[in-house]
């Protein structure tokens, strides 16, 4: 019985489309590619390049005949005021991360004309136990970064 429970149900799921994410399929040209950004020292540009080259793309130092470009042209990650309670004390905040790239193939050929992704995560905060809502805002902007060069591989393999 339990047998054929689970046959139906991974009948039902290949059915509907659904698979397992694995390897992001980015396009050939970014076989080779140079990752260009204004500090290449950020834990996004780490993160990012570590993704890029578990899908397979060789990262090269410089620009070269048959190497696409990659630009990160901003990143920036801010934290704003979401609710304010009685006496003008914050509750609650909202970080935003921000990323300005573009793709460009080997010849110079914008790819992905300059674009902005932007990915939001809110907290709250409660002045009675600032210690924990520091690591929840250090947890948060660490999952922003991971998240965010997930949806840029996303991006990146739609085109």
């Amino acid at each position: 019985m339990r047998a054929l429970l689970l046959l139906a149900l991974v009948l039902v799921l290949t059915a509907c489309g659904f698979q397992l994410r694995g390897d992001a399929r980015l396009p050939p040209v970014m076989a080779q590619t140079w990752l260009v950004t204004p500090d290449d020292s950020t834990a996004f540009v780490r993160e990012l390049s570590l993704m890029l080259r578990a899908n397979g793309v060789d990262l090269e130092s410089r620009p070269g005949p048959g190497v696409a470009e990659l630009r990160i042209h901003t990143e920036r990650m801010r934290s704003e005021a979401l609710t304010i309670a009685a006496g003008a004390r914050v509750r609650e905040f909202v970080l935003i991360f921000d990323v300005e790239f573009e793709l460009l193939d080997a010849e110079g050929e914008a790819l992905i004309a300059r674009e902005t992704l932007r990915l939001t995560r809110d907290y709250s905060f409660d002045e009675q136990e600032i210690l924990a809502a520091t690591r929840e805002e250090e947890f948060l902007r660490n999952d922003l970064r991971q998240a965010m060069a997930a949806r840029m591989l996303r991006r990146l393999e739609a085109l």
